[in-house]
């Protein structure tokens, strides 16, 4: 087997393993805040001239009525100098040097609400989010071509049935496909088998994916 074979058939190998990860399309529309803008029923937060977390509205409210109310949250003095917090409080962390005082239900809150912050904006996945009815195809992990649900799981179900697919030597070696397949080419030495048509749709996904993304 020459090195190039071993080379593709590592990568099939590879690639049949592949599950198919839950669908979770983001809202497709303008984006005048860019990769901070909030998905729709959400908002910045503000606990902070530059907090940019994405939170349901009460949240923005209750960030504004702490930051209102902390000097009178304050101890005086105590373990930490004037930013001590009177019995009951504690610094409600909303980012590093947030150290207004809340309660501590309102801390917890804040925390999980730092935890989920991504999943509420717009741009869920970063610049290679998907419009609303489209997915990743990832018929790799890193494959984030954006494609309708049926071709994302057919991608899974073509990299489930690789192996079946090669005919065990030829002209490629170990990556030979059966008569009547030939290489996806999703990817760069993308080489699992599959029927021509499906070949010329994915060449046809790469080229329209951009146009499927938010930005």
């Amino acid at each position: 087997m020459t090195l190039m074979s071993k080379s593709l058939l590592s990568a099939v190998l590879v690639v049949s393993g592949f599950g198919i990860a839950p669908i979770t399309p983001a809202n497709a529309g303008p984006l005048p805040y860019g990769a901070d803008q909030c998905k729709n029923g959400y908002v910045w937060r503000e606990a902070g001239p530059h907090d940019r977390v994405c939170v349901v509205p009460g949240s923005r409210t209750r960030a504004a009525q702490d930051n209102a109310l902390a000097a009178t949250r304050l101890a005086g003095g105590g373990a930490y100098g004037p930013n001590t917090c009177r019995n009951g409080f504690v610094w409600r962390e909303a980012f590093a040097s947030d150290l207004v005082c809340v309660t501590p239900a309102t801390r917890s809150e804040t925390a999980q609400e730092n935890a989920e912050a991504q999943s509420h904006k717009a741009l869920a996945y970063g610049n290679t989010t998907c419009a609303d009815g489209y997915v990743w195809r990832q018929a790799k992990p890193s494959d984030h071509v954006c494609v309708t649900p049926a071709s994302r799981t057919l991608a899974a179900e073509e990299n489930a049935l690789a192996p079946t697919r090669f005919a065990g030597g030829g002209g490629y070696g170990a990556a030979t496909c059966l008569n009547g397949y030939v290489w996806r080419e999703a990817f760069h030495n993308d080489v699992v088998c599959v029927v021509p048509d499906r070949r010329s749709a994915v060449a046809q996904e790469n080229a329209e994916g951009p146009s499927h993304r938010v930005l």
